[in-house]
């Protein structure tokens, strides 16, 4: 059967490429084991073939610190939706390029791609495929030692023979065969826990928790500064009293130190009269503040909005004086991030 020539033809490959050679040999592979899980994308006379968890093996040989050769297999039961049970296995033949970086003593974090291709072969008893499949992926590995790691990803598979793509992750750990120097220098280290290792770090002894550039330089901190205005009106007035000049000077101090900001000065009433009286009413005593920072102290007009908000949004009870008084008011409130 074609199924078993290809599953005896991968275990052989992965026989050879490291599984019968003894680490003592010290031989530049990589042994990979683990667990995936395949999601699906394709159908068999309209059912669909049901998304598994699989097991895989795989083998590396590295040319050198960034570039490798794998091959991988993986041999899963599933089923068709409403059919009968269902065997997917792969064997794939790709290259890897590994990145990295150290993160610690004695660990390195290793990102890498993975181009290659291969067959896949789903066998449902009745009928027996065998796809020719190229793949595709990005994947990540963490080097506990200079021996043994752990490592995650995922490959799209794309079906030359049907145009279906179907993706395949995985988690696994895998052991270094290769020959390691037991008196080489530890990679570099993080001796105040920035991220930035001690060998690229221009600021050496940054305080715990300190935000820092690629450099392991303290970045600036950001801070927030806000004002908030409220300036009372009399009964039915527009005129903005003197008692209010100070506060508005700072708000306008304000606008000038962050010229980037915009203002809705919000005007209100108490809920005395006809409320569309009060609407206008409101509109124009935000309109006055407008206009006092703009006459009085230069402020570009294209920054201040004024709205009328009328007797919608009382602070305080309009059974009172005290509290109509507290409701005749314009509002503005500002607030912004910024850096040392």
């Amino acid at each position: 059967m074609k199924k078993q020539l290809i599953n005896a033809s991968a275990a052989a490959c992965i026989a050879l490429a490291g599984f019968a050679m003894p680490a003592s040999a010290e031989i530049p592979v990589t042994i990979n084991a683990g667990a995936g899980y395949w999601f699906f994308d394709r159908e068999f006379d309209g059912a669909e073939l049901d998304d598994t968890a699989t097991p895989f093996v795989s083998a590396e040989w590295a040319f050198n610190d960034n570039w490798a050769a794998e091959i991988l297999y993986a041999d899963a039961e599933t089923n068709i939706e409403g059919g009968p049970d269902t065997d997917v296995s792969t064997w794939q033949l790709g290259v890897l390029y590994y990145a990295g970086s150290y993160i610690g003593e004695g660990m390195r974090l290793r990102p890498y791609a993975v181009l290659g291709g291969g067959e896949i072969d789903i066998d449902a008893g009745s009928f027996d495929t065998v796809e020719t499949i190229g793949n595709a992926g990005v994947g990540v590995r963490w080097m506990l030692s200079q021996r043994v790691g752990l490592r995650l990803e995922s490959r799209a598979v794309y079906s030359f023979d049907e145009s279906e793509t179907d993706i395949l992750t995985s988690a696994g750990i895998n052991f270094y065969m290769g020959q390691v120097d037991p008196d080489a220098p530890p990679p570099p280290g993080d001796e105040d826990g920035d991220g930035v290792t001690d060998d690229r770090d221009r600021c050496p002894g940054t305080p715990a928790g300190t935000r820092v550039d690629a450099d392991g330089c303290p970045l600036p901190v950001a801070k927030v500064a806000s004002v908030k205005l409220k300036v009372n009106f009399g009964f039915d007035s527009t005129k903005v009293q003197e008692q209010y000049f100070s506060d508005l000077a700072e708000l306008a101090e304000f606008l000038k130190r962050f010229s980037e900001l915009q203002v809705d000065v919000e005007g209100h009433t108490d809920s005395t009269g006809p409320e569309d009286y009060n609407m206008g009413l409101s509109q124009r005593r935000a309109e006055a503040v407008v206009n006092y920072l703009v006459t009085q102290h230069g402020i570009d007009a294209s920054r201040l909005e004024a709205k009328g908000y009328g007797e919608t949004a009382p602070v305080a009870s309009n059974d009172t004086e005290a509290g109509r008084a507290e409701n005749r008011r314009v509002m503005a409130t500002l607030e912004v991030e910024y850096e040392d």
